[in-house]
């Protein structure tokens, strides 16, 4: 997208969220938002903004946010889960190791983050986490490689950074 392009995206972030701006404002936000979501459509990002206000979200997006959302979107991507869903989902899936369901049409495929953290525990040790003090280690260490995924496949190329 272009700056101009960029501007009118901002305008419909503001309108969407009840955030009136004035020229100065617009112009500012436009300029700093730039540097997350220039490199993209804008019709793909004013398609992310749209989505998230029909939805109902109750907090205007992050420059970051829109990124990784457009470029999942345009991807086809499934984002990974927030960490209090792949908590959940991993309780699910040791419920399923238990009772005999894991593999069925019923269980659930997990994400390749979670995926990750589970091999970074010890697939067995993770399958034992059930306590609170369990959950926060595993949102920790889940938390991170969720980062280091969106930053592996919606962040800024590294050479541009050197």
């Amino acid at each position: 997208m272009d700056k101009k392009e960029c501007l009118e995206v901002i305008e419909l972030l503001s309108v969407s969220w009840d955030k009136p701006m004035d020229q100065t404002t617009l112009t500012a936000r436009a300029k700093a938002f730039y540097e997350y979501i220039g490199d993209l459509p804008a019709a793909a990002v004013a398609k992310v903004i749209k989505d998230m206000a029909v939805a109902g979200r109750q907090w205007a997006p992050r420059p970051g946010e829109l990124r990784v959302e457009a470029i999942a979107m345009m991807q086809e991507d499934e984002l990974p889960p927030s960490a209090p869903e792949a908590w959940s989902q991993l309780q699910t899936n040791r419920a399923a190791l238990y009772n005999g369901t894991a593999g069925t049409d019923s269980h659930k495929e997990l994400h390749e983050v979670l995926k990750i953290t589970i091999r970074k525990l010890g697939s067995n040790r993770a399958q034992d986490l059930t306590t609170n003090g369990d959950r926060d280690m595993f949102t920790s260490l889940y938390e991170k490689e969720r980062e280091a995924w969106i930053l592996k496949n919606y962040g800024f190329d590294t050479k541009d950074a050197q």
